[in-house]
């Protein structure tokens, strides 16, 4: 059996790695795909005739796999594994594709594997049809918005980041832009980065992180790259390079 895995968490593919080969050394992992973007480009340029089986988290650092398949004519069987919530996930087992919670035990991947094996017809891409009925409420029940704290002299100030139109660096500082209002933030913009919900904040540049309902638009700029306009003011410009354009493009239509 050959086996793709589609997981943006290093922890999380060792694991599953480890446990697949523990109930069967036969599998072959023949790909590991960290990301939306990662994956389109990987389907585009390989050819999935000898995929057996393919694993996918759902929540990846550039959004939903949904993506991938709403995309790409994948027919190729899922077992989704993922963390989000039991009962919201109830109606996969209806329409016949199998998921796994986070963190993932020994015997429900067995008994996963054992399913497909003895049931591979149940596993249809063409389920995928049935399922983008659930994408929507993916996409919304999957955001969560992470709290922040600026200090203030001898005050901590609570940032609900659903509100902040973008985070930015200038000379080591770190500020979180509410409305015209400035908050220092006593985190990197790496740690930051990913503790946003990716659905709905850009890594624009080093200097940049963006939310998504805060842009105006994006211009076209020479060499290829652009310039975002944000409906409010920002201290420069926020230039996306020529190697990130094609991301931001697929981020921002793809929720």
């Amino acid at each position: 059996m050959k086996v793709v895995i589609i997981e943006d968490e290093s922890i999380a593919i060792r694991k599953l790695k480890k446990l697949i080969s523990e109930i069967n050394p036969e599998i072959e992992i023949i790909a590991e795909l960290e990301s939306v973007y990662d994956a389109k480009k990987w389907f585009q340029s390989n050819s999935i005739s000898k995929i057996d089986l393919l694993f996918s988290d759902i929540q990846l650092s550039d959004g939903l796999s949904f993506e991938i398949f709403e995309k790409i004519d994948l027919k190729l069987p899922i077992i989704f594994t993922t963390a989000f919530d039991e009962y919201a996930l109830k109606a996969f087992k209806l329409n016949g594709v199998d998921y796994l919670l986070k963190p993932i035990q020994k015997e429900e991947l067995k008994q996963a594997i054992d399913k497909f094996e003895s049931t591979k017809k149940l596993y249809s891409q063409n389920q995928l049809i049935d399922i983008q009925l659930l994408i929507n409420q993916f996409k919304h029940s999957s955001i969560k918005f992470p709290n922040f704290i600026s200090y203030q002299k001898d005050k901590l100030i609570p940032i609900v980041c659903e509100n902040v139109a973008y985070f930015y660096i200038q000379n080591l500082i770190v500020y979180a832009v509410i409305d015209k209002t400035e908050y220092v933030l006593d985190e990197t913009m790496d740690e930051i980065e990913k503790r946003l919900p990716s659905q709905l904040f850009f890594r624009a540049n080093r200097q940049f992180i963006i939310q998504k309902k805060y842009i105006l638009n994006a211009e076209i700029y020479f060499n290829n790259r652009l310039i975002l306009r944000l409906i409010v003011k920002t201290p420069e410009d926020i230039i996306i390079s020529r190697e990130k354009t094609s991301l931001f493009k697929n981020w921002l239509i793809g929720v």
